[in-house]
């Protein structure tokens, strides 16, 4: 083949060879929410675990429901006993059977199919009332902690996305910064050029200006891996890169303390599910005391005797009933189980007030973490401010030989670290803002409102 050949032969190959992979998706802060709560496994699983409560609580219903059964059994015997029962439940019973005394104790085989439809009704039953009135509360608590769920899971991606907007503004930085060293060592060479400059500040400036390439590879490793933490709090699957391409909508104003502690317990789905928890451990005492009760029942059969077969009936009968029954003495269990349901109930009461102060506390971190990023945002703006004048001037007194190289550096070194340092306050304050909303339980509705109804609210708000 000749070389003509092969250039075209490779070049028809590029044309219709594999694609180039693609860059990341991009997705606006409201669609990273929306594919969250639609594709996030947690998510996922807690919905499914609010239906498993829900069906739990319809199955609890069904233990003071009626009940109604049909019975369809074959028997075949020679009991004697039996076998006169069959025959008397059939009408087949004759007074030639009490003739001769071998018909009873000594009886030939009988066939009977019986059909029986068969109605039972508790008329007073507390412990399956109660344990419906139990199972119902705690499907609304399943609802409250899917919804605290899928509030992780906004806050997750809220954080994800804020990560991946400031890995973002480090690579810009990165790049003006690396746009301000070469522009330092194109001086340095000119100045050198003309006699004016030294070699060892154009050798300052390569070093410097291959610092500030470095400094922007890591800006770029960074990004590509906030955008794959994105992807996986959005619950892409296969670990893809997910970019942000937008500002997330504003966060509210922090307030007082005073108010968000006050409304806290209101607002956390947690906490409310939580106090769920402990009215049912507050029920299961009830439950317990029950156990002293009795239980009234009422039940009504109706049942089909046929010796030759299921469709051809020999004879209809009927019985109904009242039915009690009562637990006298059980060996003192019901008094440990009451004794055990007090100890559940004070623990329970407990874990609840434990949680109601960490909520708490969580709320007042996060407030204080608001407060210092807003005043680090302020601090960081002035320095960059500061900066960005030092640095114009030492330039142009270098550029006038009345300062040196290394002053220069020194102060783009100065510069590049206070707009990074920008950048992670403004970042602090975004991400402590959302703090504040998560631990006063308000992350949720806002990202609902923020992003105009996004589908997917969880039971229980």
């Amino acid at each position: 083949m000749s070389l003509l050949g092969a250039v075209v032969i490779l070049l028809a190959w590029g044309a219709t060879g594999p694609a180039v992979a693609s860059g990341p998706d991009t997705v606006d802060f409201p669609g990273a929410v929306a594919r969250a709560l639609k594709n996030n496994a947690t998510v996922s699983a807690a919905g499914y675990e609010r239906i498993s409560a829900h069906k739990a609580a319809e199955a609890a219903r069904g233990n003071y429901l009626p009940r109604l059964s049909l019975e369809e059994r074959f028997v075949r015997t020679n009991v004697p006993a039996e076998a006169f029962a069959f025959k008397l439940n059939q009408e087949r019973l004759l007074a030639s059977d009490f003739a001769n005394v071998d018909n009873f104790n000594e009886a030939p085989p009988i066939n009977d199919y019986i059909t029986s439809l068969t109605l039972e009704q508790p008329v007073f039953a507390p412990r399956a009332y109660l344990g419906y009135k139990m199972a119902r509360r705690e499907a609304k608590a399943a609802g409250l902690d899917a919804s605290r769920t899928e509030e992780e899971a906004v806050y997750q991606v809220l954080t994800a996305y804020l990560r991946v907007l400031t890995a973002k503004e480090y690579v810009r930085v990165a790049r003006q910064g690396l746009s301000d060293a070469r522009e330092h060592l194109r001086i340095a060479e000119v100045m050198e050029k003309a006699g004016t400059g030294l070699a060892s500040d154009v050798l300052r400036a390569r070093v410097f200006l291959a610092s500030a390439e470095s400094t922007k590879v890591t800006a770029e490793s960074r990004c590509l891996l906030a955008q794959s933490g994105l992807g996986l709090a959005m619950g892409e699957p296969g670990g893809g890169r997910v970019d942000a391409s937008g500002p997330i909508p504003p966060l509210p104003e922090a307030g007082t303390i005073e108010e968000r502690i006050a409304a806290v317990r209101a607002n956390r789905s947690d906490l409310r599910a939580f106090s769920m928890r402990l009215a049912n451990a507050d029920t299961n005492v009830t439950l317990r005391k029950s156990e002293y009760l009795p239980t009234v029942g009422v039940m009504g059969a109706y049942q089909i005797d046929g010796q030759d077969g299921v469709f051809s009936p020999d004879n209809h009968s009927w019985k109904v009933g009242v039915g009690l029954t009562w637990n006298l003495f059980d060996g003192l269990s019901r008094e440990a189980e009451v004794g055990r349901a007090y100890a559940e109930k004070a623990k329970a009461r407990e874990h609840y007030r434990g949680a109601e102060d960490l909520a708490s506390f969580q709320v007042i971190q996060a407030h204080l973490s608001v407060e210092e990023a807003a005043r680090r945002v302020e601090i960081a703006r002035a320095a960059v401010a500061a900066a960005e004048e030092g640095t114009r001037l030492i330039k142009s007194r270098y550029e006038n030989q009345l300062a040196r190289m290394i002053d220069l550096l020194d102060m783009q070194t100065a510069l590049n670290g206070a707009r990074a340092d920008l950048v992670r306050a403004q970042n602090d304050l975004q991400h402590s803002r959302a703090q504040l909303e998560y631990a006063s339980g308000e992350l949720l509705s806002w990202a609902l409102t923020a992003t105009e109804g996004i589908p997917g609210k969880g039971e229980g708000q």
